[in-house]
């Protein structure tokens, strides 16, 4: 059997094995595995507990394995990593997997993990991606490290009172610290995350990428006038939160939508609605207003209680800011993930190039075209993405800009659409760019 090739380990092993042979050999097959990658000088708290919680339980006699490292620990001194492995912690994420099946183990053990204090927590700069680069990993490894430390000198205890503001405090000060070997740690991060993003999909969608790049890689400007484009954000959560005199909430019909006098508020205030002979009836008469619901819900800013749409978790802070409330806009312009997300990023990268008025079915055209080129295949037949599943993910994408005013749209021959980026479109546009590259990678999301 092979064996871990540290001294330390050796010895310690030879020392179980005389004292316990059983326990040795099962503690022996653990470290394999655990130090696999370096010696006992390189293992830290974080790497224990993601194998005993999260690798240990798929092998045979987990228990019992799971004690004999503990005699192990205990034998080269490592005390809090003996205590570790023989807690009671340890002993419940083992059964969960054991009596409860997979899924109820790995639930437990990322409970164990969030509590333990040595994860790295999401910050609103940061979220951690489940896929990561070699820089974010070692950002990642090195904070975890730190938080280690923070436990061991009691400047962090897990379950005391302001414990996890603690840990963002230090977690922040690691990321943004300057450092003698090159540029903080988040900054690397982002760096990475722009030069993934920009090698990401097909030949035609990399030199998409490549052309924004420059632009995506600073934080792109802000609109003189953001404030007027964003009220009806802003009225939104006005109503939501309360208006002088009135009860907070957006009154909902019984199916749950927007209420007939709220509709047609929104239709005068705005002139979102251009048909004399008649007043807007419901929320479904206005895609606008749908849309604008949607970004609010999708941001957290807006939520569902009953028949009434009150301030979610972030609403209040975007109450009264319009730059909050465009990052919120831009933010949201491309889907999260997925097929959408891939087609309405198209769309909009071909639109940055474009020096003038571009036809609506050239454009789905062309960003069906991108979409191939990087792999994009129908699940059924295997055939390339055809113009109607594009066409409905690029129209979603420009509803969203005409929300926020960034197209200017006109008609071509035979009445057919034609649009162009604004000034301020641009600017969205790189900011949506910016948000999509930075966020944090799905496992989903490797080629």
């Amino acid at each position: 059997m092979r064996v871990a090739s540290d001294p330390v380990v050796l010895k310690t092993l030879a020392r179980l094995r005389r004292a316990d042979p059983a326990a040795a050999r099962l503690a022996q097959a653990g470290l394999n595995d655990l130090l696999a990658d370096g010696g006992l000088a390189d293992l830290t708290q974080h790497d224990l507990q993601s194998y005993l919680w999260f690798v240990l339980p798929d092998h045979d006699e987990s228990p019992l394995t799971a004690a004999a490292m503990a005699r192990f620990f205990e034998m080269a001194e490592l005390e809090r990593y003996a205590g570790i492995a023989e807690s009671e912690t340890t002993r419940d994420v083992l059964r969960a997997y054991a009596e409860r099946g997979n899924a109820a183990g790995q639930r437990a053990a990322t409970r164990a993990m969030d509590a333990s204090g040595v994860v790295p927590p999401d910050l609103p700069e940061l979220e951690w991606g489940e896929s990561m680069g070699m820089a974010e990993m070692a950002a990642y490894d090195s904070i975890a490290i730190t938080l280690e430390l923070a436990l061991a000198t009691g400047d962090l205890k897990p379950g005391a009172r302001g414990w996890r503001v603690a840990q963002a405090r230090l977690t922040r000060i690691q990321l943004t610290m300057n450092r003698h070997d090159g540029p903080p740690l988040l900054e690397r991060i982002r760096v990475e995350r722009l030069e993934m993003w920009a090698l990401h999909g097909g030949q035609a969608r990399r030199a998409l990428a490549g052309a924004a790049l420059g632009q995506v890689a600073s934080v792109p400007g802000v609109p003189s006038d953001v404030a007027e484009r964003m009220e009806p954000m802003q009225w939104l959560l006005e109503l939501a939160n309360g208006r002088q005199g009135d009860a907070p909430g957006v009154p909902l019909t019984v199916a749950g939508n927007l209420a007939r006098r709220v509709v047609q508020e929104a239709a005068e205030r705005f002139n979102w609605w251009d048909l004399p002979e008649r007043l807007p009836r419901s929320e479904s008469d206005m895609w606008r207003l749908t849309v604008l619901r949607t970004v609010l819900s999708s941001a957290g800013a807006v939520r569902r209680v009953g028949r009434k749409l009150l301030l979610g978790t972030r609403g209040r802070a975007l109450l009264g800011n319009p730059l909050a409330q465009w990052q919120v806009a831009t933010d949201h312009l491309l889907a999260d993930a997925g097929f959408d997300a891939a087609a309405q990023e198209a769309a909009l990268l071909l639109l940055l190039q474009a020096g003038g008025m571009v036809e609506m079915r050239e454009l789905v055209t062309e960003v069906a075209d991108v979409l191939a080129g990087s792999g994009w295949r129908d699940t059924g037949d295997g055939s390339p993405p055809d113009d109607q599943d594009v066409s409905r993910a690029v129209w979603a994408f420009v509803r969203r800009c005409e929300l926020w005013s960034l197209v200017d749209s006109g008609r071509g021959p035979g009445w057919s659409t034609r649009l162009r980026l604004s000034p301020a479109g641009k600017l969205g546009g790189y900011a949506a760019l910016r948000h999509q590259a930075l966020r944090a990678r799905a496992a989903s999301d490797v080629d």
